[in-house]
């Protein structure tokens, strides 16, 4: 069955390996700081990462090999959900012994394995899933395996800082609680357990840390080790207090139609360029952020709940059923896996514990990625990201839900048990309704339409749709005829595709500026950066990025926007985004191009 899985993943995705081309995808910023990285620069200090380093490493290390590649990324990316499909696979088979009903979610996870370029977070989320049952919850007669196991979950978690470190700190704890279970439940080896979890969790710690010894002992050659543990501290203070201020707001949050206003969080990121004499931006004012506000914090607003009874339109209609039946299946679950667990202790019942304990786990791995979904970021690419180790948990739930079921006797907890099942199993389909015609989750919808082929630099040879290829190819080329090789592009708020596949670099340090990450000096960074690194090439998306009227640049930064227009050449608009090129870099009367696509 393994095998039958990896057979169809590589059939499944090589149906649209080159299929679409998304500029503000998450693709061009994996290439453009590969590239960076590729040229010197050193992480977090010459360049803003946002997640670990990790998330790039790899992929400038692959290019070593192959030269900087659009389509090596995508394959990279396909490996991971190739992997997720396997693990997702194991984990079910291990508690289920049934490989036809394993493969239901490997299937299902293979063909919508979340947001393409970020697949690493339901990857990890599988990964320490699958590490963490074996080391903590199924039985084995031999210690030296299970102290393997524990170790190997060290370095999971290990790996996992790497990569992203807020689910690292999740899955520390998972581990820790789970290491506190470990040696309840079977008669007589208390003591014993208790020194093999000792050990396991202090030398499965000392695993993950070493982990990091690479990587450390390049910070400490390079100088950027302070700044390296900086982040550490960071993102823990920030999971602190956005729990906190959630805690407090939810309930108000549900009656105001949104997600609950947080704190604003403080810019950490140094600012692009140093302020410096430069020419002032026209004097217009320029909105100031409510930290109050959810918009003005980045997030999306949440789909209401009244979306499952009044929306006439399935996508939202299964939308909003996705993001709250996860919920309550999850309470649900924890509740009645708790209870059991408890029975199961007092019992001393080793086989019990194990059957109650292993959902519960991988619900809790699947939950790690739950907090970005649901108060950052509502939309369906994370959502698919969050539901690849949810998939496995409702599995592992509906194979529990039916063994209560005919292990019951009296015929309500019979009811109750084939009912729990048959309402993960619908969620679970409902989920892949809504997800498997979105390109937006990684699917194979990304071929829907793709017939036109268009080429640029650095590998990128994609088939997108036809009313795409026009102004992609007119977007390109304005590009690529007003700036030479080495020159600075500037892409605002955020398409770092842009940069790639027309080989030119960006001057900002962080790739993406919206209208909660550029601060409250915008216009003088702006000024500068526009002063020092005249880049004879902008590149202005006038998307609403957070999917409201604030977040279009022209709204957030009309006074930058209005000096582009009084100081270089507006060369066109190719669907909704703007080209402006330096005086200098035209020649002869500009007749503006308008390639206008329905959005």
């Amino acid at each position: 069955m393994p095998w039958l899985l990896v057979g169809f993943a590589v059939i499944y995705y090589s149906l649209y390996a080159t299929s679409g081309l998304n500029l503000g995808g998450e693709g061009g910023t994996a290439g453009v700081i590969a590239m960076r990285l590729m040229s010197g620069q050193r992480p977090i200090m010459d360049t803003f990462l946002g997640y670990n380093v990790l998330w790039f490493f790899p992929i400038a290390g692959i290019f070593e090999f192959t030269g900087p590649n659009y389509l090596v990324i995508r394959w990279y990316f396909f490996a991971f959900c190739t992997a997720s499909g396997l693990l997702t696979y194991f984990l079910v088979h291990s508690y289920t012994r049934n490989a036809w009903y394993s493969a239901i979610p490997a299937v299902m996870v293979i063909l919508v394995p979340g947001m393409m370029f970020r697949n690493y977070m339901p990857f990890l989320g599988i990964l320490n899933a699958f590490l963490l049952t074996r080391a903590w919850v199924l039985m084995r007669g031999s210690v030296v395996k299970s102290f393997a196991w524990m170790l190997g979950a060290g370095a999971g978690i290990g790996i996992t800082f790497l990569f992203r470190i807020d689910l690292g700190i999740f899955c520390t704890g998972i581990f820790l609680g789970l290491a506190v279970l470990y040696p309840f439940g079977e008669t007589g080896n208390f003591f014993r357990r208790s020194r093999i979890a000792l050990a396991g969790v202090v030398c499965g710690l000392l695993l993950a840390w070493a982990v990091h010894l690479p990587v450390w002992s390049d910070a400490k050659t390079r100088g950027y080790d302070r700044a390296f543990l900086e982040q550490y501290t960071g993102w823990l203070g920030m999971i602190s207090a956005e729990f906190r201020h959630q805690v407090a707001d939810l309930a108000a949050s549900d009656k105001a139609d949104g997600p609950p206003p947080v704190t604003q969080k403080p810019d950490r990121s140094p600012p692009a360029v140093a302020r410096a004499a430069s020419p002032a931006v026209p004097a217009v004012a320029e909105r100031k952020p409510n930290a109050d506000s959810w918009e003005d914090r980045g997030a999306l607003r949440r789909t209401p709940l009244s979306d499952v009874v009044t929306s006439r339109n399935w996508s939202q209609k299964s939308f909003a059923l996705s993001t709250y039946l996860p919920l309550l299946i999850s309470a649900m679950a924890i509740i009645a896996g708790v209870i059991a667990l408890l029975a199961a202790l007092i019992r001393r019942d080793q086989a019990a514990k194990e059957r109650a304990l292993y959902p519960l786990t991988v619900l809790g791995c699947a939950l790690a990625l739950l907090p970005q979904f649901l108060f950052f970021r509502p939309d369906t690419p994370h959502l698919s990201e969050m539901m690849v180790p949810f998939t496995a948990a409702l599995a592992l739930l509906v194979w529990t839900g039916m063994q209560a079921g005919l292990a019951a006797r009296g015929h309500g907890a019979r009811i109750a048990g084939f009912g729990f099942a048959i309402f993960c199993a619908a969620s679970a389909a409902i989920y892949f309704s809504h997800a498997f015609p979105k390109e937006s989750a990684g699917s194979i919808a990304a071929r829907k339409a793709s017939a036109k082929p268009f080429s640029a630099l650095n590998g990128v040879n994609v088939m997108v749709k036809d009313r795409e290829a026009l102004w992609l190819a007119g977007l390109r080329d304005a590009v690529l005829s007003h700036s030479r090789p080495g020159e600075y592009v500037l892409c605002l708020p955020y398409s770092p595709t842009i940069n790639f596949l027309t080989d030119r670099p960006s001057p900002l340090f962080n790739l993406y500026v919206d209208n909660t990450t550029a601060g409250g000096h915008f216009a003088e960074d702006f000024s500068a950066l526009m002063a020092q690194k005249k880049p004879p090439v902008v590149v202005i998306d006038q998307r609403r990025i957070n999917r409201n009227e604030i977040s279009r640049f022209s709204n957030w930064a009309p006074g930058p926007y209005q000096w582009l227009r009084e100081n270089y050449v507006y060369w066109g608009r190719y669907f909704r985004t703007e080209i402006f090129v330096r005086p200098d870099k035209v020649s002869g009367p500009v007749i503006p191009e308008a390639v206008e696509v329905a959005d």
